[in-house]
C-alpha cells in the first residue's frame, strides 16, 4: 500500500512540473530578446521536442515566426553582425530545427503526414 502511495505521489507531482513548464514557456517567450538568437534558440528546441502539447506547440510557432520574420535580413539587418542570427540551411533555421518546426507547425494545423526520414 506505500508503495502505491508513493507511485501515486509521484505521478502527481510529475503532473505538476509538466503544467509548471507549460506555463513557463509562454511566459518565457514573451520575454525573449529576438536579438542574440543563438544563446537560446537550441534551448528552446529541446525543451519544444520533450513536451507534446498544442499550447506549447502554437505558442512556439508564432514566436518561431516572429523570429523568422525579425531575421529575414540575416546579420545584415538590424541587429547588426552580434545580435543578428546567421543563415542556416532555411534561412536562420537548420535543417533539423526547420523539420522540428514543419512537423510541428502540420500537427497544429491538423495535417498529417509530416515529413519522411528518406529523402525523395
Amino acid at each position: 500500500m506505500l508503495t502505491v502511495l508513493r507511485s501515486k505521489r509521484s505521478l502527481i507531482s510529475n503532473f505538476h512540473i509538466l503544467q509548471t513548464y507549460l506555463t513557463m514557456i509562454p511566459v518565457m517567450t514573451s520575454f525573449l530578446t529576438p536579438t542574440h538568437t543563438h544563446l537560446y534558440l537550441p534551448t528552446i528546441f529541446k525543451i519544444w521536442e520533450a513536451f507534446n502539447s498544442s499550447l506549447l506547440d502554437d505558442r512556439l510557432i508564432e514566436f518561431m515566426g516572429e523570429l523568422s520574420e525579425e531575421h529575414v535580413a540575416g546579420i545584415a539587418g538590424n541587429a547588426g553582425a552580434e545580435g543578428g542570427a546567421q543563415w542556416k540551411d532555411v534561412g536562420i533555421w537548420s535543417e533539423t530545427e526547420w523539420t522540428v518546426l514543419m512537423g510541428k507547425a502540420l500537427g497544429s494545423m491538423s495535417t498529417f503526414g509530416g515529413f519522411s526520414s528518406r529523402q525523395c
